[in-house]
């Protein structure tokens, strides 16, 4: 695109989408850097429930829920930006002219680049995993990640399936 033209970037962020969450996250972080455990203290209010516990101890299929688990990676992403400036320093926290994210992982790239409060962020995640939540709950459905195959001979698997 054009309009990257001699654009260089010598540190980028790439921050997760849905899926990264695991049971135990963010337990160490949250010790060590207080920072990261402010952020999980005020994301539990706007939520109305105790997000770390549900990141430290579950149980999986709450986690694993989207509506519990969106709000908890753009909460976790934010916590590892302020382990980097607890360990390394605002210099090495703040070296990033990219960041960029795996879908909702946009959230967390809008945060960090001063796009979206950090409060912002998580009402959002709340809403759109609330909003993801009742739409797969409403119908069944089914997702294929497809590498390696022409646009072709994926319409055409996909109008066998169908």
């Amino acid at each position: 695109d054009s309009d990257f033209d001699g654009f260089s970037s010598k540190v980028s962020f790439m921050f997760p989408g849905q899926g990264a969450q695991f049971v135990g996250m963010c337990g160490e972080v949250c010790k060590d850097v207080p920072a990261a455990k402010k952020l999980f203290d005020e994301a539990s209010e706007i939520l109305g429930y105790d997000l770390l516990a549900r990141c430290t101890e579950g149980p999986k299929e709450l986690l694993d829920s989207t509506e519990v688990s969106q709000p908890a990676i753009f909460v976790a992403s934010m916590a590892a930006v302020e382990k980097l400036r607890h360990e390394q320093g605002d210099e090495a926290a703040d070296a990033a002219t990219c960041a960029m994210g795996l879908s909702l992982g946009e959230y967390s790239a809008l945060c960090y680049a001063g796009a979206l409060s950090f409060s912002d962020g998580v009402r959002i995640t709340k809403a759109r995993g609330e909003a993801m939540q009742a739409a797969a709950d409403a119908t069944d459905s089914g997702m294929v990640s497809v590498i390696g195959l022409g646009k072709d001979k994926v319409a055409e698997l996909c109008e066998k399936a169908s």
